[in-house]
């Protein structure tokens, strides 16, 4: 007790000071605690779980016992001054080269050196000092938690606070904030006050309903901020170009012996006028090359649809730029409107930058649009060593893209990409097995800024808000196996767009693959052993001929609160549908299919995928996913088979990672070896997904994260077959059926990446019979049961 005592960092403390153990608050009923958790004005230190154990301060005193800021001072002053005369010295015996290279080395060292200087050494940062009492700390923060309580609507409310003392030498503090938040005041009557303003006055009763502010709802003082800035935006979006939320004032009165208030939203005028002046564009000028190499001399003027572009050289088709400039002559001057056509005009990839400029000089109100092109070549290159999020083995690869901006004059994208690489693999029907696997790919894609679809000037201009796009592209891919090659040829055409609310479609109209497959005679007797035995889960012969696989599917995707950030709640939501053989439907089509000696399918295909996170504490984050979807072939074409690709598959780094890579379900099937063991050496794929995983993340320290983590999920097939019994999917036992894995893991943050490392163990399995499915008591660390670890390794967070 007296060991777990000091490890709180009392054994650093001086004198009679004390440390900062925990605070709590109590006595709220109405706000969260974890909103009033923000106004600790002094927080305690971090612990690690619920044990009284701080390992960070105690790196925080390690580091400091061996740090001196003046010698780090004096080691940044010494450093410039011998790279700066080496330097010199480059430059006066023309070596620039040389000289480059100091410079870089010069800015590496400064930085490295200041960040020691500003931020301590790396222990330092990795800790934190010790949280050493301070009364007046407490004070702020029950004199800011009763301020923002009352700024809720509880006018009465009163915080408190008081300290017990904690530990066997009484040197841990415990402080407990006590809140009486009293009875709430409600609105019950807005009125609008725009003095002689009367088209101010009309704007504010007509877009009422748009209102933050309610009549009968609760005083919150951060509706009126945000009512206020609703004003400005209204406003502004009506002419209103020199208004600011400066100029709303609310007023509230209380009626005696009540909870009511009267709110007056107030409209003050401007200084030296009655009323507020209303904007309207007299001319919109277009400048599309600033600081191009084009020219120095006058510029060239054109006129299109009532906008002036000037330019050197004619690059652009005016027709398809003037579709996002939502800005026009003779129209009242919007906030929107010119948001839509800075992002529009930026979403075409031509632009460095686009500034949108309003210019009130002798009377006139003039739009000025600025737009820098970007190079109308680039060439990128990417040389790196990939870690299969599958499978965890690495290999080094290397990517290549030549882009063409603009290379038939209607803003057109022309890419060229390719990738090759080596790697790592699982055997196809062995999980311990180790290969590599070449890949190779290239794609041909041809962007344009707009529908290819024949709407009128009108609809186009009206689309463009959604930022368009069409897609076409051919590639193909190249896979070299140990156990065969495949080559897909592929031909795509699609569109995408977004809406106001930020959801973003994809729909491919056709996808056309041309797959063939040259299997090695070891690996073709295998399928054929696989598909006359069954019992092992494989239905794969099928799979590798030559198949011709088309489809269509819309892909739409939402993000909400920016996910993927971790600085508060957020989520991602996906919805996926492909149908595909449409083509088929068609009689000569599949006449022509009959005579073929390609294979085709026929089939439909759906999944949502929905992920969720929040903060919570200082530096921890709950999250949680669930995915779930089915594919279903149809027609006697497709002889009750899915294209390989389309099936689901679970297992794996960022499915259920206890796990190996596609090795979980279906249903309740076990495949097992010649004595009747479980066997997870083949894969297994399904028509029914179900996967659910919550992980609860926290900051250990500076760059690592640690992670505890359950997952859960199985895979199903529609139809049950006497070769895999118990695989298809039954409401009356599928519940049964859900396999649980839980483990840890490690997140390292190197800023432009993570990698991730998880440890994940079977603690339910569907495979085992009913009564011994929980395998806990099956673990074996050690290795060599189908029980022991699987360890994934993989890039970025599982969900």
């Amino acid at each position: 007790m007296v060991s777990l005592s000091s490890c709180v960092g009392t054994r650093y403390l001086e004198g009679d000071e004390k440390v900062l153990f925990k605070q709590k608050i109590k006595g709220n009923q109405n706000i969260s605690t974890e909103r009033l958790n923000d106004f600790y004005t002094q927080e305690a230190n971090r612990r690690l779980l619920l044990l009284p154990i701080s390992p960070y301060v105690a790196f925080y005193e390690i580091g400091s016992k061996n740090y001196n800021q003046d010698s780090v001072v004096a080691e940044l002053e010494r450093t410039r001054e011998e790279l700066d005369a080496a330097i010199k010295k480059a430059r006066e015996n023309d070596k620039s080269g040389k000289a480059k290279r100091l410079e870089r080395k010069l800015n590496r060292k400064e930085d490295k050196l200041s960040k020691k200087i500003n931020e301590g050494n790396l222990l330092m940062r990795w800790g934190e000092p010790l949280a050493v009492y301070d009364t007046t700390s407490s004070q702020r923060t029950q004199e800011q938690i009763e301020l923002f309580v009352k700024s809720k609507g509880y006018f009465d409310a009163i915080v408190t606070y008081d300290t017990e003392l904690k530990g066997l030498n009484k040197k841990r503090v415990l402080v407990t904030y006590k809140v009486q938040e009293g009875t709430p005041h409600f609105i019950d009557t807005i009125f609008y006050n725009a003095g002689q303003d009367t088209t101010i006055q009309k704007l504010l009763v007509e877009n009422r309903n748009e209102s933050i502010l309610t009549e009968g709802q609760k005083y919150d003082q951060a509706g009126l901020s945000a009512e206020r800035e609703r004003i400005e935006i209204l406003l502004k979006n009506n002419g209103y170009y020199a208004f600011t939320r400066q100029f709303v004032e609310f007023n509230v009165y209380q009626s005696p012996d009540t909870n009511n208030l009267q709110l007056e939203v107030l409209i003050n005028k401007p200084v030296n006028k009655s009323v507020h002046k209303q904007f309207k564009i007299d001319k919109v000028n277009f400048t599309t090359d600033v600081n191009s190499a084009y020219g120095s001399g006058k510029r060239n003027e054109e006129v299109f649809n009532r906008i002036n572009y000037y330019y050197y050289k004619p690059a652009y088709k005016k027709k398809i730029l003037d579709q996002r400039v939502f800005i026009r002559p003779n129209q009242l001057y919007s906030l929107n409107s010119t948001f839509n056509t800075q992002r529009q005009l930026g979403n075409l990839d031509m632009f460095r930058f686009v500034n949108v400029k309003y210019d009130t000089a002798g009377g006139n109100f003039i739009a000025n649009i600025f737009t820098s092109p970007l190079d109308q070549y680039q060439i990128s290159n990417e040389v790196g060593l990939n870690v299969n999020v599958s499978y965890g083995f690495p290999g080094p690869f290397y990517n290549a893209s030549f882009k063409n901006r603009n290379p038939f004059g209607g803003i057109e994208i022309l890419e060229l990409s390719g990738r090759v690489g080596l790697e790592g693999v699982a055997n196809f029907t062995d999980q311990t097995a180790f290969a590599y696997a070449t890949e190779a790919r290239l794609n041909l894609t041809l962007t344009f800024p707009h529908f290819l679809f024949p709407l009128g000037n009108e609809l186009k201009s009206t689309f463009a808000l959604l930022n368009p796009k069409t897609k076409t592209g051919i590639g193909y891919n190249y896979t070299d196996r140990p156990e065969y090659d495949r080559s897909n040829f592929n031909a795509s055409f699609g569109y995408s767009w977004m809406n106001r609310k930020d959801w973003i479609y994809d729909l491919r109209v056709a996808d056309l693959n041309v797959i063939q497959s040259d299997l090695t005679e070891a690996f073709s007797k295998e399928l054929r052993r696989l598909d006359s035995v069954s019992s092992r889960g494989s239905q794969l012969e099928r799979t590798f001929r030559p198949s011709f696989v088309s489809s269509s599917f819309i892909n739409i995707a939402k993000n909400f609160n920016n996910y993927g950030t971790d600085k508060e709640r957020a989520s991602f939501l996906k919805y996926y549908f492909e149908t595909g053989g449409n083509l088929l439907n068609f009689k000569g089509v599949r006449q022509l299919s009959e005579k073929s000696n390609l294979e085709f399918y026929q089939f439909l295909k759906s999944s949502v995928d929905f992920r969720h996170y929040f903060p919570y504490g200082r530096e921890s984050t709950f999250a949680f996913r669930i995915n779930m979807g089915a594919a279903k072939p149809y027609g006697a074409i497709s002889e009750n088979t899915l294209p390989y690709e389309k099936y689901f598959f679970a297992g794996g780094s960022s499915s259920i990672r206890a796990w190996a890579p596609r090795r979980l379900g279906p249903g309740n099937f076990a495949a097992t070896d010649d004595n009747g063991e479980l066997n997870y050496d083949f894969e297994q794929f399904g028509e029914i997904i179900f996967e659910t995983s919550v992980e609860v993340r926290r900051n250990l320290v500076n760059f690592l994260d640690g992670a505890l983590f359950v997952d859960a999920g199985n895979i199903w097939v529609f139809d049950q077959t006497p070769e895999r019994e118990g695989a298809n999917f039954e409401f009356n036992r599928f519940y049964k059926e859900i396999a649980i894995g839980t483990g840890a893991g490690l997140r390292i943050d190197f800023s432009f990446l993570i990698l991730r490392l998880d440890i994940g163990f079977k603690l339910y399995d569907p495979a085992q019979p009913e009564g011994e499915r929980w395998t806990a008591d099956k673990w074996n660390l050690a290795g060599g049961n189908n029980y022991s670890p699987t360890y994934n390794i993989g890039i970025g967070y599982p969900f």
